[in-house]
């Protein structure tokens, strides 16, 4: 079965069409190590397109998520996930089973190209810095960094940390003296980053990137954080309220997790419970 094309959210004019998938393209996903999840995110995508393959490792980190979603919710009689979350009304812990198709109600795409350019120093010298959301070649490099990192309070943790976050700043930038070699370039641009003014240059920069990241935001509702992504979910009311008594609504944020939204086949589906 064939699904509707889907429109790139960050470049709407851009369709993929994907199929359903079976249960020999779910066995190739049954384990997924943590530092191969975007790796394996790359092959989901790629492996369930019908014509033309349009690479997903250059799609941005949103059209990934958001092609998943796509995939998980037409794919299935029933799109719900359940969710665990504490109450802050009632300080007792709710689930809520959310229906994940009534997320496209706030879905959103750009009606702009995905790049933001601007001129910043670097040690004084002029440089025109194209800043472009993180896609899925530099989301594989920055998840095989993050499994590499000490655990916290271990000695070099504080500054692997912060190698991490700033080879991430390197892979939201572009320069027009980059090589063509995609990581050589993004070393390249992290030399630059090294190099510049602590005062001055390096905010400049980093004040930029972010405001990038809010005006290009496209796809699900989705927040980018330190510790991962979070979806923003339909509010939930509390469960402990009373008959008569307004309702008190959570706002839901849950991490996305890509694995959650890739087929996978697991044994206990086939368990014979009639023995």
């Amino acid at each position: 079965m064939q699904f509707k094309p889907f429109p790139l959210p960050s470049r709407p004019l851009t369709e993929i069409t994907f199929r359903a998938p079976t249960v020999r393209d779910s066995m190739e996903y049954i384990d997924i190590p943590d530092y191969e999840t975007e790796k394996t995110t790359t092959k989901y995508l790629n492996a369930l397109q019908v014509g033309e393959l349009n690479d997903s490792a250059l799609w941005t980190q949103q059209d990934r998520r958001t092609a998943l979603w796509w995939i998980f919710v037409n794919s299935r009689d029933n799109a719900y996930l359940t969710y665990q979350y504490g109450c802050g009304h009632c300080n007792d812990f709710h689930f809520a089973d959310v229906d994940m198709s009534e997320l496209v109600e706030n879905l959103t795409v750009l009606n702009v190209p995905p790049v933001i350019e601007c001129v910043i120093p670097v040690e004084g010298e002029r440089i025109t810095w194209k800043l472009v959301p993180l896609d899925g070649r530099s989301a594989e490099m920055l998840e095989y960094m993050n499994f590499q990192l000490p655990q916290p309070g271990e000695q070099g943790y504080e500054a692997a940390l912060t190698e991490l976050r700033l080879a991430e700043l390197a892979l939201m930038t572009r320069t027009d003296s980059d090589p063509v070699d995609y990581k050589e370039a993004a070393d390249h641009r992290l030399a630059l980053i090294n190099r510049m003014e602590l005062g001055h240059e390096f905010p400049a920069l980093v004040a930029r990137i972010q405001m990038m990241v809010r005006d290009l935001k496209h796809g699900l509702d989705m927040e980018v954080e330190k510790n991962g992504v979070r979806l923003n979910l339909p509010k939930q009311a509390c469960k402990a309220t009373e008959k008569g008594e307004p309702p008190r609504y959570t706002a839901l944020r849950a991490p996305f997790r890509n694995s959650e939204f890739i087929s996978r086949i697991r044994s206990e589906w086939m368990d014979n419970n009639h023995q």
